[in-house]
């Protein structure tokens, strides 16, 4: 059997944007085999396929540092005796763990991030507009240099997650939730400020939705802070249902699974929405679909952003972790409420 060693470490919405490649590879090549080492908890997203083996990577503990990627080699070379290294991240772990293989003969390809074209779409003064090519194709392109062809699904759907199904069960139950009504997801976080549409607007979204229809809303997000800001939300709309903290990922996902939409921001949770097959609704701010990064399978319906010719500063970030060169988040701030409260209404009947 063919064995391939797949890299990628983080972050949550890169690697679950492997998913659909890994299914594209498996399906195309069912006699190979694919050694994924990225974070044990990202397993998940791959529990679906054949011929997948997870190595979770531990950088804070015994995989840190040179003599910690030096054990991960050698734990690695006792598993297979592998043909080719995808590094799907390019970094100086991965690139490290690349030079350790080529010195005992196994070949690699790296990705083409796309580094300089991302700079001139989000560069102060004479951007160069066009669409970039997604970070999916980016993937499937780095399988082809390794002598792999593949056309990934678009859209696309995670297998579903049967080892969850009983705690999801448990969790809806306990909520009493309606199932005749449609379930909205929402999650109002991004890892940046300049990708967060304001969060004090989201109580007069939940007015504006609960007032207008029947409707189950659930609220997504990741860490104390983030729970913290929900449970302001859920005391004056105490019919909303608190996702966050709650569930396992894998139960999480087996729940996005059943939404009738989510609302996002250009974050995780939208990756994963899109990767469920369910309709996304985006807000954008510093960032823009054009860098790579849109709801894969999806078109214009799920990104509601001002348009580049209203506001020709943007994008003025990849990854939305630069300061407004405004300074004003117009980007954001100009999006209203009552515009949001539309769309998702449209999302939802779509």
């Amino acid at each position: 059997m063919n064995q391939l060693l797949l890299l990628r470490f983080s972050a949550m919405g890169d690697v679950a944007l492997l998913a659909p490649v890994v299914q594209a590879f498996t399906q195309r090549y069912p006699e190979a085999e694919i050694t994924l080492v990225t974070r044990a908890k990202f397993a998940v997203f791959f529990e679906g396929f054949p011929n997948i083996r997870i190595v979770g990577a531990d950088f804070d503990g015994q995989h840190k540092g040179l003599a910690g990627l030096i054990r991960l080699f050698n734990e690695l070379r006792q598993l297979a005796s592998f043909g080719v290294v995808v590094d799907a991240h390019q970094n100086l772990r991965s690139g490290v763990l690349k030079s350790l293989f080529r010195l005992i003969g196994v070949p690699s390809v790296t990705i083409d991030k796309g580094r300089a074209e991302k700079k001139e779409l989000t560069r102060k003064e004479n951007k160069i507009r066009r669409q970039l090519p997604h970070s999916v194709e980016r993937y499937a392109r780095t399988f082809d240099k390794a002598g792999f062809t593949l056309q990934p699904a678009q859209p696309f759907q995670f297998p579903s997650f049967t080892s969850a199904k009983g705690e999801l069960t448990t969790f809806l139950d306990h909520h009493t939730v309606n199932y005749s009504v449609p379930w909205l997801g929402i999650a109002p976080f991004a890892q940046h400020e300049q990708k967060m549409w304001p969060f004090e607007r989201f109580a007069p979204l939940l007015k504006q939705l609960y007032t207008a229809t029947p409707i189950a809303i659930f609220l997504f997000g990741g860490g104390a802070s983030d729970i913290a800001q929900l449970e302001t939300l859920r005391e004056q709309f105490p019919q909303a249902i608190l996702v966050a903290g709650h569930l396992s990922l894998a139960a999480e996902l087996a729940l996005i699974r059943q939404l009738t939409g989510m609302l996002c921001m250009d974050s995780g949770n939208m990756h994963l929405a899109a990767l469920s097959g369910v309709p996304v609704l985006s807000i954008w701010g510093a960032t823009h679909p054009d860098a790579g990064f849109g709801p894969w399978g999806q078109g214009d319906e799920a990104i509601l952003q001002i348009p580049v010719d209203v506001l020709t500063c943007r994008p003025c970030s990849v990854f939305g972790n630069k300061p407004c060169w405004r300074g004003d988040l117009a980007c954001l701030n100009d999006i209203s409420v009552e515009l949001v409260a539309m769309r998702v209404r449209q999302m939802l009947a779509r």
